[in-house]
């Protein structure tokens, strides 16, 4: 098994998703002991596949073997959240933080789950946690950004989108220019806002 289980993986890695199935489920037929990690990584490579039910299937035998498993918690809440079960990811990956409550992605992830229930507030506190425990993740001062936007904390969007921008995330992510037009409207509605106040 081991075998098999390092080539799924290494295929996993080179972005060889079929490759990556069919190893890991060779693996799964010769093992005859643990098969939690062949069956992770597995839903992993079907997840990257689009294949969600597949992976969801995976992450829930994996579970069923070890169900102290953070990161199974964390990617099935993703496959749920990729098939439209949003709430459920939310308490998917809510097993993950009770397990390691240090784990960032379950932080990022589960932010991405309450924007889209329209929960600003609750996703711009568990962004603040992931960063707090991750400080160069790009993506997380992007997103929090447009939130606190929308919650009207302008100085925190600006500061959060100005801080993805120099750490490169807009050329990472192919968004800079939208970015720095979100960035130009923010500081025109800073600015008036604190004409108002001074006119009041």
């Amino acid at each position: 098994m081991d075998d098999y289980l390092a080539q799924g993986i290494e295929h996993l890695q080179a972005e060889r998703y079929e490759e990556a199935v069919q190893a890991l489920t060779n693996a799964l037929r010769l093992t005859l002991g643990d098969t939690v990690q062949a069956l992770y990584y597995r839903g992993i490579a079907y997840g990257y596949l689009g294949d969600y039910e597949q992976a969801l299937d995976d992450f829930n035998r994996a579970l069923a073997q070890n169900p102290n498993f953070a990161d199974a918690y964390n990617e099935r809440g993703n496959a749920q959240r990729f098939l439209g079960n949003v709430r459920e990811s939310l308490q998917d990956y809510g097993y993950a933080l009770l397990l390691d409550n240090a784990h960032t992605q379950a932080y990022y992830n589960r932010a991405l789950a309450y924007e889209a229930l329209g929960m600003f507030a609750e996703a711009e506190r568990d962004l603040t946690a992931a960063l707090q425990n991750n400080p160069t993740l790009a993506q997380a001062y992007e997103l929090r950004g447009t939130l606190r936007a929308q919650l009207g904390d302008l100085d925190g969007a600006i500061a959060d989108l100005e801080r993805y921008l120099r750490m490169g995330g807009g050329r990472a992510f192919d968004n800079h220019s939208e970015t720095q037009a979100l960035l130009i409207t923010l500081r025109l509605r800073r600015l008036w806002r604190r004409i108002l106040r001074r006119r009041a």
